[in-house]
């Protein structure tokens, strides 16, 4: 998987070319850095738990990883599955702390999940903050205790509504470093 920008979304049978063009668009913007889409794959049967009708994101993540060459950038898979990881119901994401791998689900995020109306930009801003958080923790930031930083930690979809899709002012400094460290020879 040839990766030529820092970031690549890998979409993960979610096929919505639009969506994922402004997801692009808008994490390049926030992040700061060049993003690309890369050519879709299926959805991950391979992780999926019978017993739980999940998917294991712990084990969508090894597939990402398998796939990301050695020193490339980071990517970011996104599907539509319900992810969960050992010990807990549900994640909205998961990621490998200073790693190059992330992936995030759109299901838990879509409002129609909690029997409200559709809303294709609620959808779209609880994505963007899920995959911002998620690739934050690539670059070794951890979970915030400032509510309304994109890092701060979601237990609940209400906690994705609360936050912000921004790094606080610390983040921030940290992410900055992080990127500096990283761009010098």
């Amino acid at each position: 998987m040839a990766l030529t920008s820092s970031i690549g979304i890998l979409p993960l049978g979610f096929t919505d070319e639009a969506f994922l063009s402004k997801l692009s668009e808008r994490l390049g913007t926030i992040l700061g850095q060049a993003v690309e889409i890369l050519q879709s794959e299926a959805e991950p049967s391979h992780a999926f738990d019978s017993r739980r009708k999940q998917y294991s994101a712990s084990d969508i993540l090894k597939e990402i990883s398998s796939k990301r060459a050695s020193g490339s950038g980071k990517i970011i898979g996104i599907t539509d599955v319900d992810l969960y990881v050992s010990g807990l119901n549900f994640v909205f994401g998961q990621a490998h702390l200073r790693g190059g791998a992330a992936v995030i689900s759109l299901a838990r995020l879509r409002p129609s999940f909690y029997r409200e109306d559709e809303d294709n930009k609620l959808l779209f801003s609880r994505a963007v903050k899920e995959a911002v958080h998620e690739l934050g923790h690539t670059y070794g930031l951890t979970h915030c205790s400032d509510r309304g930083c994109v890092m701060s930690f979601s237990n609940s979809i209400r906690d994705v509504d609360l936050k912000g899709k921004n790094f606080c002012e610390s983040c921030k400094r940290r992410y900055d470093e992080i990127l500096r460290r990283e761009n010098c020879p």
